[in-house]
């Protein structure tokens, strides 16, 4: 699964939560023990299934790869990704059960595109002379069938789902397009009867305008993020021109025989990428430790942390004292690179992210300040973020002030400060993760507090902050 393409796993997905109980159920029924010796540890380790949530929760990730990359619906469901080939595709019924799942997400505009290929797909494919032979047979409570040994929807089940979710889009007259379609292919349909009184009624007294859903009006800093994201804005060459990739040994004697390598990416706000700082050995340790323990990931204050739509990951916590065999070295390194001490830093949060998972644009410190907080002026003063493996496509670091995008590399590091000298946000620091479009990313965060740095980074005669207050306006979202 680690180098799967979204459909296969939206398919691999279905496939576990329809067929996967019934298997189970089997195995723990079969008292033939010798053949069915493993049943009473399945029956033990209480599989996780996969639920009706997760399946929605793919079908989200799947429309916002296509609304971020820009992907068309045709191309995508025959399984073009950017113009190559990854997969065989979705077929009819596929596609109908992304439809479906995204209409009872309430994403109506994705579900209508989706739904649109279904019924396409049964249309102009062999497989319509037979649906159209067993759409008699399907009742409208049953909406899906095997036939043949693959799973089966049928055009009526399709256009029921495709004239609802387009009225609920705010396409009415289309809605009913579909739906005399339905009450031709089935005259006595009792949903397609229903709606076409609905549909008429509400074309007659002209309210359709009131049913499109108001859309949020997309910000200017959402929109950088998203041209980052599909490579559309870059840095110009002036912002280029002082930027360069050099060796470094820090001033460290470590290093004097085998440097640093260094790519400053942006000079001021300061960001650079390392590397091969981290080795393949330590990266496996630290995925392996952590896997043990990943959960939804949260966002928000430690008391008041949630889960929510804007960062769809997994995560965990790894102590630097819990596991020095491995991570004094990393601590060390760290340390050598930043010039900050590791005495105040936070744990190290290693993140999963799977196909459609992304981290919405946010900071890494506290945007919103309290002057008269006694702890103002704790803060995360800089992040350092490993790359753990190579993405095979998307999940890179965007900065859409910066007009910049960190690509995913295994082995590297890339760190960012996120505050001024005055310790005061740095508004330009904003960033998001890309959604990753194949296969997964691994990182790992480690924040460097300000406590304890005033003599590695001290601050200026003068408040520096004033450069990235212009920023503050275009906020989040």
């Amino acid at each position: 699964m680690e180098h799967c393409d979204p459909f296969t796993k939206f398919k691999l997905l279905k496939r576990f939560m329809d067929n996967w109980q019934f298997v189970r159920n089997l195995a723990v029924t079969i008292t033939d023990t010798k053949n069915f010796k493993k049943s009473s540890t399945i029956r033990g380790k209480k599989i996780a299934l996969p639920t009706l949530g997760d399946m929605r929760g793919a079908a989200r990730g799947i429309s916002r790869l296509q609304y971020i990359y820009k992907l068309n619906s045709t191309d995508f469901s025959n399984g073009y990704i950017l113009g190559q080939k990854y997969s065989s595709g979705m077929t009819a019924y596929n596609c109908y059960i992304l439809g479906k799942s995204l209409y009872e997400s309430q994403d109506y505009t994705a579900a209508g595109e989706w739904l649109f290929e279904a019924f396409n797909k049964i249309e102009q494919s062999e497989e319509s002379n037979q649906t159209k032979q067993k759409d008699s047979q399907i009742q409208n409570d049953e909406p899906t069938k095997v036939i043949q040994n693959f799973p089966h929807v049928s055009e009526v089940k399709i256009l029921e789902y495709l004239s609802l979710t387009l009225f609920k889009a705010g396409k009415v007259q289309l809605s009913l397009l579909m739906n005399t379609l339905l009450l031709r292919n089935e005259p006595t349909n009792q949903k397609g009867l229903q709606n076409q009184k609905l549909f008429e009624q509400d074309l007659s007294r002209d309210r359709f305008r009131r049913k499109v859903p108001s859309k949020s009006k997309t910000s200017t800093i959402t929109q950088l993020y998203e041209q980052v994201c599909r490579g559309e804005l870059q840095q110009s060459p002036e912002e280029k021109r002082n930027l360069h990739c050099s060796y470094t040994n820090k001033n460290l004697a470590f290093y004097l025989l085998g440097p640093l390598k260094m790519e400053l990416l942006s000079a001021d706000p300061f960001v650079a990428l390392y590397y091969d700082v981290i080795y393949n050995s330590e990266n496996e340790k630290i995925i392996a430790t952590a896997k043990k323990s990943l959960k939804r990931s949260l966002i928000g204050d430690e008391d008041e942390s949630t889960t929510d739509e804007i960062r769809i990951s997994k995560n965990a916590w790894l102590d630097f004292n819990e596991h020095p065999e491995f991570l004094a070295k990393i601590s060390k390194r760290l340390e050598d690179i930043t010039g900050l001490s590791m005495e105040t830093s936070e744990e190290m949060q290693v993140a999963n992210y799977g196909v459609g998972g992304y981290y919405a644009l946010h900071y890494d410190c506290d945007e919103e300040q309290d002057e008269e907080d006694p702890e103002e002026g704790i803060d995360r003063l800089m992040t350092a973020m490993f790359y753990l493996n190579n993405v095979d496509l998307g999940g890179a670091t965007a900065f859409p002030n910066l007009r910049l995008a960190v690509p995913p590399i295994k082995g590297s590091l890339v760190v960012w400060y996120n505050l001024h000298k005055s310790l005061k946000p740095d508004f330009r620091t904003s960033h998001a993760g890309c959604p990753v479009l194949k296969g997964s990313k691994w990182i790992s965060n480690i924040w460097f507090d300000s406590l304890g740095q005033e003599l590695n980074r001290p601050c200026d005669l003068r408040p520096d902050h004033a450069i990235s207050m212009p920023y503050k306006s275009l906020g989040l979202d």
